[in-house]
């Protein structure tokens, strides 16, 4: 059949292309502005109103769409032995961790990001969507006394969102915590990568269809 073999990697291409632009995935991101740069913020929230000292905001408590769930939630302020809450106060766990919380999945927020802080050591951290769950692992924060990391995630795949989130300190008594939690949703265009692919793709497609005019193929 004249032109089979081009077709077929034509159809080829295509299909590598839409899996490219489809596939499941979370983009990081370690500087705020280039997160936001992603996308529209929806909500940005944090605990300041707490103030100094060590609170407890019950189980379960919610704020800015978000729940969080750790064993006992834990809001530290300036003026506690914890390095975390000296700038500002944090979210954290008072059984040191994980610190555990849920996204609003009914909002369909496909970016998260915080400012985060830890007292000492690594921690990992595991972002959870509603098409995979994604683990960061041996991830270097300050100690809170002196300023935040900020760690942001945008999905990547179609109609993924987040649903939630984890982070655990890596040794006894090292507390983690977190503010300015923000969330988003990205613009509506393809992701650098999957673009870079899709432009590729269609240039060789381009060069096949030259080749193939002045070489007509036949089966």
């Amino acid at each position: 059949m004249k032109h089979s073999n081009l077709n077929r990697a034509l159809l080829g291409l295509t299909l590598a292309a839409a899996s490219a632009l489809a596939q499941a995935g979370v983009l990081g991101f370690d500087q705020r502005a280039d997160f936001n740069a992603a996308g529209h913020i929806a909500i940005n929230s944090n605990f300041d109103d707490f103030g100094r000292g060590y609170h407890f905001p019950g189980s379960d408590f919610s704020r800015g769409d978000v729940t969080y769930m750790s064993d006992e939630n834990l809001v530290v302020g300036a003026g506690t032995a914890m390095s975390v809450g000296k700038l500002r106060p944090v979210m954290s766990n008072e059984y040191w961790s994980p610190l555990v919380a849920q996204v609003n999945d009914a909002a369909h927020y496909s970016m998260l990001g915080f400012d985060a802080a830890v007292t000492a050591g690594l921690v990992d951290i595991t972002i959870e969507t509603n098409q995979g769950s994604y683990a960061y692992r041996g991830i270097n924060l300050p100690n809170g006394a002196a300023g935040f990391g900020f760690k942001g995630f945008v999905a990547t795949g179609v109609g993924e969102y987040f649903i939630g989130f984890r982070i655990d300190s890596q040794g006894t008594g090292y507390l983690a915590g977190v503010t300015d939690v923000a969330l988003g949703r990205v613009s509506a265009v393809p992701e650098p990568g999957g673009a870079a692919m899709l432009l590729a793709g269609l240039g060789l497609v381009g060069w096949l269809r030259r080749r193939a005019g002045g070489n007509p193929c036949t089966a």
